[in-house]
């Protein structure tokens, strides 16, 4: 199969297999054109790389893991091993946000700054004002290393 039809097998953008590619994390093979072909085995493969990204996990962890994946019986030590650290580091990443959100509910109080609560005005109608969307979270200083 082609590019674009891995990418829509397997949700991952053209652009996204690409650096799979350029990340060691996927092989394809090459025609005598230099065009790429992947099979069913890659289709997998994708899919496996995507639910370690999903778990935030970087490429280079990644490519770390792929070869073990391949037999998770034999590498069970290593992979209980990885996955118990990327799980101790995301409690970690866990309690500096909820440190870091409560230090941000103590300077609200301090402010005299309540939380929007969305107050129902005399005439029984909602206040007009609608709350700040926040900002898109970009995960990726969060991927385990």
């Amino acid at each position: 199969m082609r590019v674009g039809e891995l990418a829509a097998r397997t949700g991952a953008s053209v652009r996204s297999l690409r650096y799979y590619e350029k990340q060691g994390l996927i092989e394809p093979q090459r025609t005598s054109a230099g065009h790429r072909v992947y099979t069913a085995d890659h289709e997998a493969l994708v899919l496996q790389v995507q639910e370690l990204f999903g778990a935030g996990f970087c490429s280079s962890v990644i490519q770390e893991l792929l070869p073990a994946l391949r037999d998770p019986e034999e590498a069970a030590t290593f992979l209980r091993d990885a996955l118990a650290a990327a799980e101790a580091r995301l409690e970690s990443e866990k309690h500096s946000i909820e440190t870091e959100l409560a230090g941000l509910n103590r300077l609200r109080t301090r402010l005299g700054l309540a939380p929007d609560t969305g107050v129902i005005l005399h005439d029984g109608s909602h206040d007009s004002l609608e709350p700040a969307p926040a900002n898109a979270f970009d995960h990726r200083d969060r991927r385990l290393r």
